[in-house]
């Protein structure tokens, strides 16, 4: 039975050789920078380009020019149809989680599109399309459905400035939802926040959501701010390091919500303070 193969190899061990030495040739022809190799790789490759147009010709030959280039621009019409009807659809999905946290959130607040924001790395302030002539007010905060963005920091006419979570001088009064723990949070100079004032013994784990307290002036209580990554305890220190992530990615905000007032039972809503926090 093995005499067979055997037979097969030494019959045709010619052609194994000469196959072997092609490569071989192939791979020192391509894999040299010698000036004269380096005209016959050009040659062969240009060689290769025609052929595979002259190829592609007669593949495209049964359409006109102008049949070709109709297909061209419908099939460009339909990709912007496309990308339109997404956009639609995601504008539509947003508008729709902003309706339902305005109809179960007892606040009463005017929506507002992002028109500019600052340049750099870290998002910390954006102009909006609401201003002093919708009854905005400085120290007015912000929020989005998935949770507090900023406050006012500048009132126009018609625009706003709004001051987001991650400007260095931005702070807001908050607690553990779980363990009801209280601290100050303020921007932990890159793309985090911290939470301060934390005493190294307190109930606070990775994990835990941050609100606003309800001791704030400014800020209603109960609007997520952030989760707790990593909690450590400094050897020497007082206090724990609270490092949370933002509820908000503030790096793509397109809508806000401006908060005007609490929502009142029976009589006139009642604007918040415009004091700082």
């Amino acid at each position: 039975m093995l005499e067979r193969p055997n037979e097969f190899l030494v019959a045709t061990r010619e052609y194994f050789v000469l196959f072997a030495a092609v490569i071989a040739a192939l791979a020192l022809l391509f894999n040299n920078d010698a000036p004269q190799l380096d005209a016959i790789r050009s040659f062969v490759i240009d060689r290769y380009a025609a052929v595979q147009a002259r190829l592609l010709w007669n593949h495209r030959r049964d359409f006109s020019p102008e049949e070709i280039h109709a297909l061209r621009k419908r099939a460009t019409q339909l990709m912007l149809e496309n990308s339109q009807l997404r956009e639609a659809l995601l504008e539509n999905l947003r508008l729709r989680r902003m309706l339902d946290y305005r109809e179960r959130t007892p606040l009463t607040f005017h929506t507002a599109r992002i028109l500019s924001r600052e340049k750099g790395n870290t998002a910390t302030a954006v102009i909006i399309d609401l201003g002093a002539e919708d009854g905005v007010q400085v120290n007015m905060p912000v929020v989005t459905p998935e949770g507090l963005a900023g406050k006012v920091l500048k009132v126009n006419r018609r625009t706003s400035h709004v001051q987001l979570l991650l400007d260095r001088d931005f702070s807001v009064s908050a607690r553990s939802q779980r363990s009801r723990v209280l601290g100050i949070i303020t921007a932990d100079g890159e793309l985090g926040l911290e939470m301060t004032g934390v005493p190294r013994n307190a109930d606070v784990i990775a994990g835990d959501v941050i609100v606003t307290s309800d001791s704030s002036a400014l800020f209603p209580p109960g609007i997520r701010i952030g989760t707790v990554t990593h909690p450590t305890m400094e050897m020497a220190s007082l206090f724990m390091t609270v490092p949370m992530a933002p509820a908000v990615n503030l790096a793509r905000l397109e809508e806000v919500f401006v908060v005007m007032a609490r929502k009142a039972g029976a009589g006139e809503a009642e604007r918040y303070s415009s004091s700082g926090e």
